[in-house]
């Protein structure tokens, strides 16, 4: 049992009736939809904007070593 569960969450939203649950990655979302057609997005709104900000300051941070790196040119030995 996790909290993130689709059928603790459907359950949570008040779906009822018999349910597929689909679910995509990227963006992320977990969505029921019922016999009857309806569905309903289990996934909060708030998930994929803070996937895309921690994933654009993970890049931001990996940049300027990665730089460093690239400009570092070993020496030619002199003999």
């Amino acid at each position: 049992m996790t909290i993130l569960d689709p059928d603790h969450m459907r359950a949570a939203k008040g779906v009822p009736g018999d349910h597929v649950v689909t679910r995509e990655t990227p963006p992320v979302s977990a969505r029921c939809v019922t016999s009857d057609g309806v569905g309903t997005e289990l996934a909060p709104g708030w998930v994929n904007p803070v996937i895309s900000v921690g994933l654009a300051l993970l890049v931001l941070a990996l940049v300027p070593g990665t730089l460093a790196v690239v400009r570092r040119r070993p020496t030619p030995a002199v003999r």
